[in-house]
């Protein structure tokens, strides 16, 4: 597959780029205060989404039916959803605002409904969700019904990351008789961490959007302070997987057999820098980390960006670390 260069030298500084679940787009959130909806093909901009009063610095996609929803976060914390009503025709769908910057903004899964999770680097360290109802009849994703705005303290000093649990349960590769007694959807779960150095495992009511906090992981050779989290995606398998990173280079990877059992460390290890970012892959027994100082090395020969740095992205030739033993 050719390389397909965007050119983002007019942008400002590049904060944050996600592909859409069918890659055939690129948004990427600037300093320049406006979010651009890319070609992935031809490396065109397709669309300049305006609105937001200071830099923005997270954005991520809806998926399944919501798919023509986009979320994006400021520094300031203002939060925008978008909607494309037509193509290429993104408006502002609503927009809150919440103290201190909006370090992550992500949707959880179709399957538990149109909900989104805001990580706030306020002091008091707030997880927000915005959720809708779907309306009856189809239509326009949510309708006209109203957002709900739950918000719940998570860690001291700030929220640094945020990811929801895969919703895929065994029930994916059940056959005979077990199809009927697997459960079809996972429990709307999210992991966090912040600035208290604590890495926890949340769950939803989804009805009733009420959280409450069922973990927290720990290692006593996690050091440092985590800078992100990471479920692992699920094919299907029982088992659920968490990765964290810190600013001291340290990895972990947290493993849960099956719903309501303990979690327990699986593997630590050690990068080089500073951690920033994880990733986790499906279709390998991995967990890519990217580091500063492996960044920094990659930016001299990146292949798919060409102009400013994605501070956040994965997109560039970044080289990763994992574990020299596989997780399963």
């Amino acid at each position: 597959m050719p390389a397909v260069n965007f050119d983002t030298s007019r942008c400002g500084i590049v904060n944050d780029a996600a592909y859409d679940g069918l890659g055939r787009r690129l948004a990427t959130a600037s300093s320049d205060k406006v979010v651009r909806i890319w070609s992935a093909d031809q490396g065109n901009v397709l669309a300049e989404l305006k609105g937001h009063r200071s830099s923005v610095v997270t954005l991520s996609w809806a998926s399944g039916r919501f798919a023509s929803l986009l979320v994006s976060g400021g520094d300031d914390g203002q939060v925008v959803v978008w909607q494309e009503a037509r193509a290429q025709d993104w408006q502002p769908a609503h927009q809150i605002n919440v103290t201190g910057a909006a370090n992550v903004v992500a949707f959880c899964p179709s399957e538990h409904g149109l909900m989104i999770a805001v990580a706030g680097s306020d002091d008091l360290g707030i997880i927000t969700t915005l959720s809708r109802r779907e309306a009856s009849g189809g239509g326009a994703p949510g309708g006209n019904q109203p957002w709900q705005v739950r918000s719940f303290p998570a860690h001291q000093g700030g929220v640094s990351s945020l990811s929801w649990a895969p919703s895929k349960t065994a029930a994916t590769m059940a056959t005979g008789p077990a199809v009927g007694r697997a459960v079809a959807v996972a429990p709307c779960r999210l992991a966090s961490c912040g600035a208290d150095g604590v890495v926890s495992i949340w769950h939803c009511e989804v009805r009733a959007v009420e959280w409450r906090k069922q973990h927290e992981l720990t290692a006593d050779t996690f050091n440092g302070l985590p800078r992100d989290v990471a479920w692992r995606p699920n094919i299907g398998l029982p088992c659920s997987q968490v990765a964290a990173c810190t600013d001291e280079g340290s990895v972990a990877v947290w493993v849960q057999d099956m719903d309501g059992q303990p979690w327990r460390l699986q593997s630590c290890w050690n990068v080089s820098g500073d951690a920033r970012r994880l990733i986790g892959l499906e279709a390998a027994a991995s967990w890519p980390c990217r580091s500063v100082t492996q960044a920094l090395a990659s930016l001299e020969k990146a292949q798919q960006v060409r102009g400013r740095r994605y501070p956040h992205s994965t997109s560039d030739s970044s080289v990763f670390a994992s574990p020299s033993a596989p997780l399963g």
